[in-house]
């Protein structure tokens, strides 16, 4: 087996581990009723599940938050002090705060997906450049 083989394998279990990592923050989304109604604002989709493009914008929403919140939490009430979510209206310093708090697990599984699709982009760069 040569280094091209293995490059491969690795390729392939990164992206089986991405896809359940992305498919758990996916489904943590879809049973969490309080999350979906922190930044919707209304149960719209209470006892429903989302489809894809509301779940990914929740996801990019959880991201954004974080993110913003891992450099500094002042860094957060400046951020929503001089602008809002255009698509999450409901978003404001204390729902995000709360999100933060209370959905590690969901930030979690996002922080994992995160890792493997690095490691997808750095497997596949390499399998072509090797």
């Amino acid at each position: 087996m040569n280094i091209k083989d293995l490059i491969v394998i690795l390729l392939i279990l990164s992206i089986i581990f991405w896809a359940i990592f992305h498919q758990m923050a996916s489904k943590y989304i879809n049973s969490n009723e309080i999350l979906k109604k922190k930044i919707f604002g209304i149960d719209i989709y209470k006892n429903k599940s989302m489809d894809i493009s509301n779940i990914e914008l929740v996801i990019t929403a959880v991201i954004m938050i974080n993110v913003i919140d891992f450099f500094s939490r002042n860094s957060l009430e400046k951020f929503f002090k001089k602008r809002s979510f255009l698509i999450f209206s409901n978003i404001n310093l204390k729902t995000s705060i709360c999100i933060i708090d209370h959905h590690k697990k969901l930030w979690y599984y996002i922080k994992v997906s995160m890792f493997f699709m690095i490691l997808i982009i750095i497997f596949t760069i390499t399998f072509w450049n090797y």
